[in-house]
């Protein structure tokens, strides 16, 4: 019996990862199809895409404001 448990919280995991893993190669895939054709609209997925592989660097984040105390 946790033998059969085992064995549907693994399919169902890996099912998981791969719709995640899947969504994210369709986001890509559109971001690069987006930009080749020269158009500013994003879709939700190029943007979840592009959010969750976005890195940031020094460069990137805004001047930390002081707390007024």
């Amino acid at each position: 019996m946790i033998l059969i448990l085992a064995l549907i919280l693994a399919v169902f995991l890996a099912g998981s990862t791969c719709g995640i893993f899947a969504m994210l190669v369709i986001g890509i895939h559109n971001e690069e199809r987006r930009a080749m054709r020269g158009r500013p609209a994003s879709s939700r997925t190029g943007a979840a895409s592009r959010s969750l592989l976005t890195t940031r660097t020094g460069d990137d984040v805004p001047a930390r404001v002081a707390a007024g105390r």
